[in-house]
């Protein structure tokens, strides 16, 4: 193994645990802050932009029925699905809203949400996403939480796989928490660069305020605008792991839509974040592809005194991903220790995303095509 190999690997190592070191239990987050089932609590609306979404979203919606908070409302925004979403909806107790035609110059979800936020009445808007649902109490926890914190919260839910394709998103499950900076040893010392969109909680007032999701609606990533918009006017934007509250299932219609859906952000998102923050981003999966590259020559040539060196790296670097996985979802135990391939598919499929972003200027998406073209250039945070 060369000597800049058993130098760097280490330090990259070292880096991975800078960017995810902790991420705060809800309980941790909630202490000091109002009961929710005190008087004072303010009326909730939740509002669900859902696009043919008829297999996914009964456990939303279940689970909403089950909770020790009751919102005021449930709104459902049908964007012009072509399945049974809005009669799923009617049939569970949801408020339908049918989309109106998307106006020139929106984006989808954008749309969707203002939709909702629009006729929606309660004091406190949360935005879920139609694949997400709530674990037994995870709306009291998720609510304690902003009402000590205040401004945006936003919450990635604990990503919950089932099929062995689903594990090909390890690496941009690390990567999309990892590299936000919202985890990092730093603690809050450091401010988010982003926010997680499956679900943001605000005030009526303070989303009206910067703008709501109007003031995203050309974006792809809305969630990394609006938490940009919400910086912009000094307020505070937290980010939360969902285990304990919030869970999904992502992409588990098969391996073609699971490229898709990463497809469609990974070549925005890579230059979404701030630079500082992307060099060790980057340097950390540096540090994976030379501890899996370097323990695959040594077993192609073996020569056991030197081969320990990179044995040891390479499992320093498993038992790292096991650990940050275990922190953001539940995947299957042999994730680890067998890395380089989920590593691989990462690295490709962020190729292909920065090529249909950057290069051909769309991406696909739930029968759209949405154009990219128009961000070429530009830095958001």
């Amino acid at each position: 193994m060369p000597v800049h190999d058993l130098i760097l690997a280490p330090l990259f190592w070292l880096v991975g645990f800078f960017l995810l070191w902790r991420i705060p239990p809800w309980s941790e987050g909630a202490a000091g802050g109002e009961d929710p089932a005190g008087e004072s609590l303010p009326r909730i609306s939740i509002v669900i932009p859902a696009r043919n979404e008829e297999r996914r979203i009964p456990p939303l919606l279940q689970s909403l029925a089950g909770q020790t908070l009751t919102p005021q409302q449930v709104i459902v925004v049908d964007d012009h699905s072509s399945d049974g979403t809005a009669d799923v909806a009617r049939q569970m107790g949801a408020t339908l809203l049918p989309s109106e035609t998307m106006p020139a110059g929106w984006n989808g979800k954008p749309w969707a949400c203002w939709q909702g936020a629009q006729h929606s009445t309660g004091e406190v808007l949360i935005f879920l996403d139609a694949d997400t649902w709530l674990e037994p109490a995870g709306l009291e926890k998720i609510v304690r939480v902003y009402l000590r914190r205040g401004g945006l919260l936003t919450v990635q839910p604990y990503h919950v796989t089932y099929k062995p394709y689903e594990q090909l998103s390890a690496f941009f499950n690390i990567v999309q928490v990892a590299g936000i900076n919202a985890f990092t040893a730093l603690g809050e010392r450091i401010r988010p660069s982003a926010g997680f969109g499956p679900c943001t909680v605000c005030s009526r007032e303070e989303y009206l305020l910067v703008g709501g999701h109007q003031g995203v609606r050309t974006e792809i990533l809305e969630d990394i605008a609006l938490a940009r918009l919400f910086s912009r006017q000094k307020l505070p934007v937290t980010c939360y792991g969902g285990r304990g509250a919030l869970s999904f299932r992502m992409y588990g219609e098969g391996l073609g839509q699971l490229v898709e859906g990463w497809s469609k952000g990974m070549g925005i998102g890579a230059f979404s974040i701030r630079p500082l923050f992307l060099l060790l981003t980057v340097a950390w999966v540096t540090g994976c592809f030379i501890a899996a590259s370097a323990l695959i020559r040594s077993l192609i040539a073996p020569a056991w005194p030197a081969i320990w060196p990179p044995l040891v790296i390479y499992l320093a670097y498993a038992c790292q991903i096991g650990w940050m996985l275990g922190q953001i979802g539940r995947f299957r135990w042999w994730v680890a220790p067998l890395f380089p391939i989920p590593l691989l598919f990462f690295a490709l499929v962020t190729l292909r995303s920065v090529i249909m972003t950057h290069v051909l200027g769309r991406v696909a998406w739930r029968g759209r095509t949405i154009p990219t073209s128009r961000r070429k250039g530009r830095w958001r945070s």
